[in-house]
């Protein structure tokens, strides 16, 4: 923890101990998580309108590409030229989301598609 935060838990546990933070408006009721305080103000109105209109947005669908694909992939025998189709096909997925700012996460889906599930260790091993 750095100072800053030392400092403002110090803070906020006096302000608790006084009971400043009693009595509060909107104490009691739950947070409204549709309003994300991290994205910038002028993307929350089109996600809003996008979510109300049961669009899916672009990421989340490459994702499940991503891992559909594998899942497809490992279960059908697929022939050389199919096999680098598919390849192809799942570098530009990746590229997509490299470009959205997801390529860790696209690398941790290949990454657990390629290593092998592991097995539950043997009772009193």
């Amino acid at each position: 923890m750095s100072i800053f935060d030392l400092l403002a838990e110090e803070r906020i546990r006096g302000a608790l101990a006084r009971g400043e933070l009693s009595g509060l408006p909107g104490e009691g009721r739950p947070l409204d998580l549709d309003e994300d305080p991290l994205i910038p103000a002028e993307l929350r109105m089109s996600n809003r309108i996008l979510r109300n209109a049961g669009c899916c947005p672009s990421a989340v669908l490459a994702l499940k590409a991503l891992v559909s694909s594998g899942a497809e992939a490992d279960a059908a025998h697929l022939t050389p030229a199919q096999r680098t189709q598919e390849n192809l096909r799942l570098l530009a997925l990746v590229q997509n989301l490299e470009a959205q700012g997801l390529g860790r996460v696209a690398a941790a889906l290949l990454a657990r598609r390629a290593s092998p599930p592991s097995a539950p260790d043997a009772p009193g091993v």
